[in-house]
């Protein structure tokens, strides 16, 4: 991963507040509150909000790495090994934190190896 530029630093910034946000909204609202009634309300369509706005941030930076790598199988071989070590490990495990980890520790194995 490029992390050279202050767009790197840029979007890791983003992805900590939105993270915060999304986690300490629900706290900072009344109970009373009508943003704070939809937003729990079942089915509702701002339910997915905060791990959409994560997904788009993490694409914004890993989109660009990809890019880059081009043809060398060797810089796309981590990327693609996490998201399948993240798959399968959602499919296996209940937990989605544990999913992720899990693939993050795939990513870093594979990037050591291809190294």
């Amino acid at each position: 991963m490029n992390t050279d530029g202050l767009g790197f630093w840029g979007a890791v910034a983003a992805m900590a507040a939105i993270t915060y946000l999304t986690r300490a909204l629900p706290f900072m609202l009344s109970e009373r509150s009508r943003l704070l009634r939809h937003l729990s309300r079942e089915g509702s369509a701002l339910a997915a909000l905060g791990p959409s706005l994560l997904a788009g941030i993490a694409a914004a930076v890993i989109v660009p790495d990809l890019i880059e790598a081009g043809d060398q199988a060797a810089r796309i071989g981590p990327y693609v090994g996490g998201l399948v070590v993240t798959a399968v490990a959602a499919r296996l495990v209940s937990n989605t934190g544990v999913a992720v980890l899990l693939g993050m520790a795939g990513y870093g194995v594979l990037l050591a190896l291809a190294g």
